[in-house]
């Protein structure tokens, strides 16, 4: 089992290096992205270092209203999620 997930809170803005992430809806691979996290999602059975991170573009209109669904959906490293909350 890799390493365990942080807490990251609702509302927080990751940075994300082109390294940090590997799949995301609508994304453009090899960039840096950012996202304001609704969610982190760990995957059953994780085998690997890659969880969910549910969220919205930091230019969303609408992030707190409760029926609007989060407009991106990226995985991203365990070790980035650390290394964010290292930089805080």
């Amino acid at each position: 089992m890799g390493r365990a997930v942080p807490e990251v809170a609702a509302g927080t803005l990751l940075r994300l290096d082109p390294g940090d992430w590997s799949y995301g809806r609508d994304l453009v691979p090899g960039t840096a992205v950012a996202v304001t996290v609704a969610c982190v999602r760990d995957l059953p059975n994780r085998a690997d270092e890659w969880v969910w991170v549910l969220g919205h573009r930091p230019e969303c209109e609408y992030p707190h209203v409760d029926r609007h669904p989060p407009c991106m959906e990226v995985r991203v490293k365990v070790t980035a999620l650390h290394d964010q909350r290292r930089a805080r």
